[in-house]
């Protein structure tokens, strides 16, 4: 079998705390070298490696310009959340089981919409839902559910917990409400690590996707890269939860089945079932990434209002660039009117050729100081390579010395390489 035949979508990297071992920086590397097409990225309660995992996906090239050897491939950013009856309640008696509520349900965006609505949930978990763990509820699936796709989790999911004991009416139950609200994008996830609980809810997971027509997808849920790694997560998981490595009460798994696999070990424990793994590329070809793409590039900032006669931030940060050179006797200095112009038409281009807008990004600064000056709120001079520009100081951000006086950079604020961006002098006039 072939890698590229199914992707893995449940994984957790250093971002779980204390539970994941997959390094953000070397993890999607290896699954590229393995040839797979997608790759989850599922922590813990959170979702603070996403954009990087992202990154480490997409990239074509080393941090030396380099083309890489392997493909890039499709991420599935997403998060295990916890999930409770009432995201509010505070005490065991009204969650799951009298337990904390830190039931488990698997989140996954499919564009930028369901991006954001990941972030969403991830914010209110934390500042409305802390009880133990960042908690949602059923309240916020609802509301916020637009551009995510849905999986039951591993072991410790509503739904298989209810499996566990018996209960399945009440996991149908559950399953029928996560298909109401998630419709094609709701999955029933089975997956084996030689555990004889997941081995007994095996059959009744794929008896509930046959009954409500609900598509089943083999997963395995990946903490460390690789087998021999089995061991380190054993000592991780000591650290989380103080115990020592001798402690034979300790909280461990009982077998390294928890890694990245490859096509022929996920065909063994699925054989027969090989349909369910054949599944997982629906959930990634259901990502768009290109719409992904588009809205992580550049600056994502706040429509500064602008004042009547101007319909552009950069017309009007020019217009106060003058006014302040004006301001500051300049006005009559050729070397400072060349090196404002150079500024400014260095931020045009960045604007023009990789959207980032700093024209935007110094009119809110600009803004926040001159509300500090006014409302006798202490401000700094300036710090780092700002210092050096001339733009600032006109703007009134930065005050102190000539950077020309002192031949202080302006390229450094804007970190242009000339190995790897156009040359600005190019484009002076």
């Amino acid at each position: 079998m072939n890698n590229s035949c199914f992707c893995h979508i449940h994984n957790h990297t250093e971002f779980s705390s204390f539970d994941g071992l997959n390094k953000v920086s070397e993890f999607p590397m290896l699954a590229r070298e393995m040839g797979f097409k997608a790759l989850g990225i599922t922590d813990h309660g959170n979702i603070a490696g996403t954009l990087k995992f992202f990154k480490e996906c997409t990239k074509t090239h080393d941090s030396d310009g380099n083309i890489l050897p392997y493909d890039p491939i499709t991420p599935i950013l997403g998060c295990e959340f916890y999930l409770s009856k009432n995201r509010h309640a505070r005490s065991k008696s009204e969650q799951p089981d009298g337990r904390k509520g830190n039931r488990h349900i698997l989140l996954l965006s499919k564009n930028f919409t369901g991006y954001r609505n990941l972030c969403t949930l991830s914010e209110i978990s934390w500042t409305e839902g802390f009880y133990g763990d960042p908690r949602i509820d059923f309240d916020l699936l609802e509301k916020y559910h637009e551009g995510l796709m849905c999986s039951s989790a591993c072991l410790s999911s509503v739904i298989n917990s209810n499996l566990l004991h018996g209960r399945y009416d009440i996991a149908k139950k559950v399953a029928t409400r996560l298909k109401d609200i998630f419709g094609e994008d709701f999955y029933l996830e089975v997956m084996f690590h030689g555990i004889d609980a997941e081995r007994y809810i095996i059959p009744d997971i794929f008896k509930l996707g046959s009954d409500l027509g609900i598509k089943c997808i083999g997963t395995n849920d990946c903490h460390y890269a690789k087998k021999e790694d089995g061991k380190s997560q054993e000592i991780l998981m000591c650290m989380s939860t103080s115990r020592c490595i001798k402690d034979t009460n300790r909280l461990k798994f009982p077998y390294h089945e928890f890694y990245l696999k490859n096509a022929d070990e996920m065909y063994s424990v699925f054989k027969g079932y090989e349909y369910a793994l054949h599944n997982t590329n629906e959930i990634y070809q259901k990502v768009n990434i290109d719409d992904l793409k588009i809205n992580f590039g550049g600056m994502r900032l706040p429509k500064f209002p602008l004042p009547n006669g101007f319909s552009d931030p950069y017309d009007y940060l020019k217009f106060l660039a003058f006014e302040g050179l004006n301001r500051c006797n300049l006005q009559n200095s050729e070397k400072h009117i060349a090196r404002l112009n150079m500024e400014l038409n260095d931020v045009k281009i960045a604007k023009d050729s990789n959207n980032y807008d700093f024209a935007t990004y110094f009119l809110i600064v600009r803004d926040y100081i001159n509300f500090a000056k006014d409302n006798s709120i202490m401000t700094g001079c300036g710090r780092g390579s700002g210092f050096g520009s001339l733009l600032l100081k006109c703007l009134g951000i930065t005050y102190g010395v000539d950077p020309l006086e002192h031949d202080l950079l302006w390229e450094r604020f804007l970190g242009f390489d000339s190995k790897k961006f156009v040359k600005m002098s190019d484009f002076y006039e």
